[in-house]
């Protein structure tokens, strides 16, 4: 009896030590699927300036520059794509979300209102990014901006990119 109590409980164990991990990824995709994408084009909505800047930069047409073996390669496209909106339309390139996080629920209006964010911009802004927004930072822009898994990689340096990805002046 007691053997086959030590079998039982380490058989347990075993499959503990096998499933939580697979747990834990299941738990860490939930929470990513958390805000949905909703691409540049409803960015660009209220964003016309910053769509403009963006769209004569290297992020916006990051994607073209694949080829068409490399935009299979998920090694790939997990840089050079922002991701999918819940209909499941592809958004090449990188899109002002793959940087500012999905925006289905911090574009809304109680949010994003013009009035609102002149009134009261840092509580605006927490209410942004408690629903998503991200303010990113270079530890952001260096998930994809490195050397590893980069055949094209050159030097970055945040500072100076950052301007880059938004030239013109914004309000």
């Amino acid at each position: 009896m007691k053997k086959l109590t030590l079998t039982v409980i380490l058989m347990m164990s075993l499959v503990a030590l096998f499933a939580l991990p697979a747990f834990a990824a299941d738990a860490a995709d939930a929470a990513d699927d958390a805000h949905a994408f909703v691409g540049a084009k409803k960015c660009k909505t209220c964003h016309k300036a910053q769509f403009t800047s963006w769209s004569e930069t290297g992020h916006a047409t990051t994607w073209d520059r694949l080829s068409a073996e490399e935009q299979k390669d998920p090694k790939c496209t997990g840089c050079h794509m922002t991701g999918t909106t819940a209909k499941d339309v592809a958004l090449t390139g990188v899109q002002c979300e793959a940087c500012h996080g999905a925006g289905a629920d911090y574009k809304s209006a109680k949010i994003m209102s013009k009035k609102k964010w002149k009134a009261d911009p840092e509580g605006q802004k927490k209410l942004a990014l408690a629903a998503g927004l991200i303010m990113p930072t270079e530890k952001d822009c260096v998930k994809c901006h490195t050397k590893e898994g980069n055949p094209n990689f050159k030097e970055f340096k945040f500072e100076e990119s950052a301007k880059l990805v938004h030239p013109a002046p914004t309000k």
